[in-house]
Formats: structure tokens, sequence, C-alpha cells
């Protein structure tokens, strides 16, 4: 005798079946994947961080003692090192972003044109994107150390009268670093800038023609405009990235000369990270204490950012 309990047990079971082999099902099981990363990989270590940051830390929990908001006291009012770091840090910033963002530009406005060998060069440029920061960082010391190919190259070439070292110094060691970064990330925005211009539609610039509009006209009144909500996203992937920067400037120059090149992740990194740091017990409460306040920072840097440029949205 078939009960409504039994009856709706059944409904229940069928609807089961149907939703474990519909496509809704497949899609929620490929989102779980990243958000259990992403649950697990940043939310969980926010919230490990912002315990820690209240209490005197050395990695055992036993020893771990509660002081407030001592942490934050002393850092804000006499670590001048950390400020020092957040200052190279924009500094780098302001001088990489439009120097990335112009190169992918130009190359990304050439590679739209249909050209021989235009997929192979797409190819090439997105390459540095694929190899390891630390590997280009190591590359690099290498080229432009004393006795390297880059000091070798000038000096015979009656650039250089004899070699110099190009780490001794904050702003030759700034432009290396702004150098090998800019190589490692345009090719990813030279990407993004061409699925953008690929959604122009080619009659407006034809129409454009017709009314006699040049090609800097054309770029300006067509092209930025209808880029400009991806453009939006680029400058502020690129913002962040900046913002973050950190294992190259470990392998590259480690902070020298005298820390003048510390980023303030790579400060982070070397003076609290365990395996990184310089000290063999660092205060990690200490450090989770910078971190939270850094981590607000750059939230405050990107929202700030979004509220600013709401208006590349409607441009066109």
């Amino acid at each position: 005798m078939v009960t409504e309990k039994n009856l709706a047990a059944s409904t229940v079971a069928i609807k089961k079946k149907k939703f474990i082999g519909s496509e809704a099902f497949w899609c929620y099981l490929m989102i779980a994947i990243p958000v259990i990363g992403f649950v697990v990989l940043h939310v969980y270590p926010i919230f490990w961080t912002f315990k820690w940051s209240f209490f005197s830390y050395y990695g055992v929990e036993s020893t771990a003692k509660f002081i407030g908001l001592d942490n934050f006291k002393t850092f804000f009012t006499q670590d001048f090192t950390y400020w020092k770091a957040w200052g190279n840090t924009l500094i780098f910033a302001l001088i990489k972003m439009p120097v990335e963002i112009t190169f992918a530009m130009l190359l990304a406005l050439a590679l739209n044109k249909k050209m021989k060998g235009a997929g192979m060069f797409r190819a090439m440029y997105f390459l540095p994107n694929i190899i390891s920061v630390a590997i280009v960082g190591l590359i690099l010391s290498n080229m432009f150390s004393y006795n390297g190919i880059i000091n070798n190259l000038f000096v015979k070439s009656g650039l250089l009268n004899e070699n110099i070292d190009w780490f001794a110094d904050k702003w030759h060691a700034f432009a290396m670093i702004i150098i090998g970064s800019v190589w490692s990330t345009f090719g990813v925005n030279v990407m993004y800038l061409l699925a953008a211009l690929a959604t122009v539609p080619e009659e407006l610039y034809e129409s454009a023609e017709i009314d006699g509009a040049s090609k800097m006209r054309r770029f300006f009144s067509i092209t930025l405009p209808l880029i400009a909500p991806v453009f939006q996203t680029i400058l502020l992937l690129s913002l962040i990235g900046s913002l973050s920067v950190n294992e190259y400037i470990i392998v590259l120059t480690n902070g020298g000369p005298h820390g003048q090149t510390n980023t303030v992740m790579s400060y982070l990194y070397t003076k609290f990270v365990p395996g990184f740091a310089d000290s063999a017990n660092p205060q990690l409460g200490y450090g989770c204490a910078m971190s939270l306040v850094t981590t607000i920072i750059v939230a405050c840097i990107a929202i700030f950012y979004n509220k600013f440029s709401n208006k590349m949205k409607n441009l066109y």
C-alpha cells in the first residue's frame, strides 16, 4: 500500500537522482573546488591572523600571552621600517603600472591587426607570465650581477667605462625590479586587452574613418570608451599585483641595499614567516598584527579605486 510518506520519499529520491545527473549538479561540483580552496587558503588564515594579532605568540600556543592592542601600538608608533616598506611599495606600483599598461596596450593594438604570425607573437608575449617569478628574479640577478652579461655588453659597447654594481644603489635596484616585473606580467594584460579589443565593432572604425577621424581620435573616442570596463579590471588586477609583490623582491634583491627595496609583503615575509625570517624564532603575533593591517590597507585602496573608477563603465 502506497502511503503519503512513501510517495514523498519516492518523489525526493527521483528529484535527487535527476539533480545528480543534471548540468546544475556538475556546475556546483566544479565551483565547490575553488570555493573550498578559497575558504581554506584565504578565509581561514584571515581569522587565524586576527586571533593571534592580539597575542605575544612565537609559534607555541602554550607560551602565548594575550597583550591586547600592544602589537598594533608598537608598529604604528615605533616600527618605521614597516611604513618605509609601504613607501617603497607605492613607488614601485606608481612607476610600474603606467609602464606595464602602456606597453601592454601598444602590443595589444599591434597584435589586434590582421597579420601573419599573430598567434605565435601572442603566445610568445604570454610565455613570461607562466615562468615562476622566483626563476625570473634568479635570471635577472645573474644578468645584472657585477660580472654579469649586462655589464660585459655595456663595457664592450662603450656605454660604460667599467662594471657597476646595479644592486648597490636603491634606484638602480628599483629599475631592475621594475624591468623584470613588467617583463614577467605584461603578457597577461596583453591577452585581456586583446579580448576587449575583439569586442569593438569594426563598423565604428569604418564610419569614423569615412568621417575623417585620425587614428589617434579613433583610439580615444571609440577604442578606449568601449574597452573601459575591461580596462578598469585590468588596472585593478595590476594594482593589487603591484602592491602584493613579494617572492620576486626576495630572490632579486632580498630588500637590498640595506632594506631600501623592501616592499611591504617582502618585509613581512623576511621578518615573520618561519623559514624565510631572519630570526629563528620570530614574533608571529606581531607579524599577524602587521599582516592584518596590511590586508585592510590593500582592501581600502582597492575599494577607493573601484569608487574612483566607476565612471569608466559608462564612458561610451
